[in-house]
This record gives C-alpha cells, sequence and structure tokens, in this order.
C-alpha cells in the first residue's frame, strides 16, 4: 500500500516551477520531532512498550508509575496487577505487566474465541475417518513458549494466534501412535476452510499441515480489532528484520504476511505521539533532586514533559530521555 499526497515542492529551474508530488512509503514510519498540544496517559504506555527491548520482554515490572507534566500540573498514575482492566489504558497497563496477551484481551476476543471452540468441536464430530482419530495437540500457548518455539526454528512468528486461543494444533492418531504425515491432514484442513477457518497448509513459505486458525494473519486480526496492535508493536523491530533479509534474497513473496503486517502497524500508529528514537542529554532544568524524588521506584516508569518536549521512560534499572514527536510515513526513496 503507498500513500501519496499532494505537497507543492517549488523547484526553480531556468526560471520554471516546477510542482511535484511527494511519495510516501508505508512500510517505513518515522517518528517525527513536534510540539505535542496534548498528551494522555495511553500515550505513555505505547511508549513504554515500544522502548522495552525484544530481549527483555519477559523482566515483567510489578507496577507501572506514570507522570505527565502538562500546563494545568503534575498529573500521576500507579499501575499495578490488582486494578481492573477495565478500559483501553488499563488494558494496555496489564498488557505491560504480563506476558500472556489472553489473559488481557480474553473478554475482548471472548465472542471470537467462543466461535472457534464452536468450529473446533464441529470439525471434531464430522471428521471421523475410519481407524483414525483426530485430537486437538495445542490451543492457547504464552509468549514465552511461543518465543522458544521462535528461536527454536519450529514457528515463523514471534505472536501467534495461539497467543489469542484462536489457533490449534491437530493431530491424526492410528491404534494410539501419532501420525506425522498423511493425506488426512489436507482433508481436515479442506474442512475446515468449509467452515470459515484457515488451514496452516496453506501459509507459503512455511506450511504447517497441522495447524488450523481462526484468521488469516495477524493483520486480518488487528484489522477486526485495531487494539490489538498494542501486542503485536512489541516485536515490530523483528518484523521489519525479517522483511528486509527476505526482499534482499529476492523472497518477498514468501513473507507476504509480514508486509501485511508492517503496513497495518503502522497504519494503527501514523500520527500519534510517540518518543522519537536518538535519545537526549539530561534537560539542564532538572536538578539533583528531581531524580532523588523517584529513586527506588519500581522498574516501570514513564514521565512525560508536554511542555518542554520531553519524555522519561525507564524500562531496566537504567532509564532515558527523548524527545516528544508524532509519527509520519517515511518519504520514499
Amino acid at each position: 500500500m503507498q500513500v501519496k499526497i499532494g505537497v507543492f515542492l517549488i523547484l526553480s529551474f531556468c526560471g520554471f516551477t516546477v510542482f511535484g508530488v511527494q511519495e510516501l512509503d508505508s512500510l517505513q514510519l518515522n517518528c517525527q520531532k513536534k510540539r505535542i498540544e496534548s498528551i494522555n496517559f495511553e500515550d505513555l504506555h505505547w511508549m513504554f512498550r515500544e522502548r522495552v527491548p525484544i530481549e527483555n520482554q519477559f523482566e515483567i515490572p510489578a507496577q507501572l508509575d506514570f507522570f505527565i507534566q502538562d500546563a494545568s500540573g503534575l498529573q500521576s498514575k500507579i499501575y499495578s496487577l490488582g486494578a481492573a482492566a477495565d478500559n483501553k489504558e488499563n488494558l494496555f497497563a496489564y498488557s505491560n505487566m504480563t506476558d500472556d496477551p489472553l489473559l488481557v484481551w480474553g473478554n475482548t476476543l471472548a465472542l471470537e474465541i467462543e466461535d472457534f471452540k464452536t468450529l473446533k468441536d464441529s470439525l471434531a464430530t464430522i471428521f471421523n475417518p475410519r481407524g483414525y482419530r483426530l485430537k486437538f495437540l495445542q490451543s492457547e500457548r504464552g509468549l514465552a513458549k511461543q518465543m522458544d518455539l521462535l528461536n527454536r526454528g519450529r514457528s515463523k512468528t514471534a505472536l501467534s494466534l495461539h497467543n489469542f486461543n484462536l489457533a490449534v494444533d491437530v493431530g491424526m492418531y492410528r491404534r494410539g501412535r501419532y501420525v506425522r504425515r498423511s493425506n488426512l491432514y489436507a482433508k481436515v484442513g479442506s474442512l475446515a476452510k468449509e467452515m470459515g477457518a484457515f488451514w496452516g497448509g496453506d501459509f507459503v513459505g512455511f506450511p504447517d499441515a497441522g495447524h488450523i486458525q481462526a484468521f488469516s494473519n495477524g493483520a486480518d486480526l488487528m484489522r477486526k480489532f485495531p487494539e490489538l496492535t498494542f501486542e503485536y508493536i512489541r516485536f515490530k523491530h523483528l518484523y521489519e528484520q525479517n522483511y528486509a533479509i527476505a526482499l534482499a534474497k529476492g523472497q518477498g513473496d514468501l513473507v507476504e504476511d509480514t508486509r501485511q503486517l508492517i503496513l497495518e502497524l503502522n497504519k494503527n500508529r501514523v500520527k500519534q505521539v510517540c518518543a522519537c528514537s536518538q535519545a537526549i542529554p539530561i534537560p539542564n532544568e532538572l536538578s539533583a533532586e528531581w531524580f532523588e524524588q523517584f529513586k527506588g521506584m519500581s522498574t516501570g516508569y514513564v514521565f512525560a514533559n508536554q511542555k518542554a518536549g520531553w519524555v522519561y521512560i525507564k524500562t531496566s534499572d537504567s532509564g532515558y530521555f527523548y524527545p516528544l514527536g508524532i509519527y509520519s510515513f517515511a518519504a520514499k526513496n
């Protein structure tokens, strides 16, 4: 998907003025330093999530301490796992304090999960080949398990529909023994597709004949539930890296799902408040006492100064200052 906007690029060549069209690359999102008119606590959760390195995803803070300094004064909120996740802000807080997306989004996805369970039950009832037994091997799994499978080459995605209980692995058994290869997997996949599900045997680049899921891919899931962008965004750098590697090898057709995922992530984040990528020195207006007042606080900590245009983010033992900005699509080369 390419986004074009008309801009007045005025170039003088021998007295002529040329008006051009700048083409934007919706696969690349940049945080442009800008004056922020307003900022809220949801913005702080996004900035915290986007600053946690992949290798630290499972160092879960027990508490989050967030502050906003704006024209109205200093606002603060403390989030803990005991708080009710009754709105989007609190769901984001819950997500930042757990490595199990299903715990966070189970209520949001309740109807989808129930529909998928009904599909599985129907599949088990209808598909009953003589001499074989169909078993559901694994449905829901946590992020730690998913990352382990990814690191061992058993999966190609950092975040799976398994993590939302919207996928299932199936196995064929004959006389109590697991059958690894059989044309029965294609038959059960075909039946699942007739029921409205998607079969892993159709996956391009990494076919998985023993896999069935409720959505075609993560981008499809985000289109229906944009708030789940908050889960996928934590692995955005990994998606971009894998996509770039595949393109360099001339294998772009094998990562079309990844391309769709990046496009959807960018579409849902463009024009939103962000912490620019380059850290800045400690602002001159801050004294040693400013740091002392927060000494000993929990690992998860964000302080945004809207008027001064900076944000301090601490996701581990160390924190850094960043300029505040707004996401925009990069200019296409």
